[in-house]
């Protein structure tokens, strides 16, 4: 089997974790679902040969470990700085400074502790990564970035804007 039919079928893999995972309501089950979706992505862009998208996902899964955990915005930076360091020491192309952004973003997202703006972040990161995958010529990524996008878009709607309690009845006088 070639490196490439290889990184497609992990990151279908990837694709289906992260499209279940927004369709979680509770945060941390949402995480836990990204953590795998993150670690087989990661392998996804090592077997392609991006080693600075993938060095940035390896990150990204131990980031969010840890945000399954906790909010502090000190454990945040320190990610942050994490995927800098990282994105410096693998540079080889400017495609990896989108990657850069794109975890980024996807790191002030994790930190969240509003289920509401993660998610909102999360539609950004998605499009972020959607344009890198396609620029990095990954087409099931780039459907697994539409997918998730799609997926956070229902569960938005199913969670926060259809579930909105009805205001009780009025008794009657």
């Amino acid at each position: 089997m070639s490196n490439f039919l290889a990184s497609q079928i992990l990151v279908g893999f990837a694709f289906a974790c992260a499209v279940a995972s927004m369709q979680c309501r509770q945060r941390r089950s949402l995480l836990f679902w990204l953590v795998l979706a993150s670690l087989l992505s990661a392998s996804h862009f090592f077997l392609l040969g991006r080693v600075s998208a993938g060095t940035l996902y390896v990150i990204l899964w131990v980031r969010l470990l840890a945000a399954t955990r906790t909010t502090d915005r000190r454990v945040m930076m320190f990610f942050a700085v994490a995927v800098i360091i990282g994105a410096m020491a693998t540079y080889e192309r400017p495609l990896d400074g989108l990657a850069m952004v794109a975890a980024l973003t996807a790191t002030y997202a994790a930190f969240q502790a509003d289920a509401r703006r993660m998610r909102i972040v999360y539609m950004l990161c998605a499009a972020q990564w959607m344009i890198h995958n396609v620029i990095a010529g990954s087409p099931v990524a780039v459907a697994m970035e539409a997918t998730i996008l799609l997926s956070n878009m229902l569960g938005f709607w199913r969670h926060y804007i259809r579930a909105t309690p009805e205001p009780p009845p009025r008794p009657d006088r």
